[in-house]
């Protein structure tokens, strides 16, 4: 969201930071290289790299009315793809600029649905539980090779809500569906986020 990212950008420098904005698919090596090569003429290096992009697609939810053995296999694959690929592309890319720096740290974002089912998202909760395999197997080949130079982590957020699971969690008057209550439920504060 360009339009989104340069407010940000915007209300960063005003206060004080220095930031740029630069959109790229995180499972577009080419737009991920141009990406890198943008931060290294800005900033001369690469310090660090949370892998926040992710979540699901339509095509990859499987609707209450559809029956278990009717999953949309390609939309169940995508919403995978996006989670996993989508965390090990940039690390490809970004992490060898990280290495450079001596000291860096990567953060994947993991998910609940890693640690408990949640129904209707099968490709997205494959995806999440495959990030965390990664993780840990990443960590373990960086300290074998960088000792704690490199460090890879993930952190496994509850629900937040976003645009992208609004019209899931909540009705138009922002009461919660069933399946948003059902998720309160099992969410010590008894809120998102």
């Amino acid at each position: 969201n360009e339009q989104l990212g340069n407010l940000r950008v915007s209300e960063i420098n005003n206060n004080g930071g220095n930031a740029i904005f630069i959109a790229a698919d995180v499972l577009d090596e080419t737009q991920l290289k141009n990406a890198r090569e943008k931060i290294i003429a800005t900033y001369g290096r690469i310090d660090g790299l949370v892998n926040a992009a992710g979540g699901n697609i339509p095509a990859g939810v499987l609707p209450p009315e559809r029956d278990v053995f009717d999953l949309n296999i390609e939309g169940v694959k995508s919403a995978m793809d996006l989670n996993l690929w989508g965390t090990i592309i940039p690390v490809q890319i970004f992490g060898p600029e990280i290495a450079k720096s001596g000291n860096g740290s990567i953060v994947n974002i993991s998910s609940v649905s890693t640690q408990q089912a949640v129904t209707r998202v099968l490709g997205y909760s494959m995806g999440k539980t495959a990030v965390d395999c990664y993780t840990k197997w990443f960590a373990l080949e960086m300290a074998n090779r960088y000792g704690d130079t490199i460090r890879m982590n993930s952190i496994m957020p509850g629900f937040f809500l976003t645009e992208q699971n609004r019209a899931l969690l909540t009705v138009p008057d922002g009461t919660l569906t069933e399946r948003g209550n059902a998720i309160i439920r099992q969410t010590p504060f008894k809120r998102f986020g």
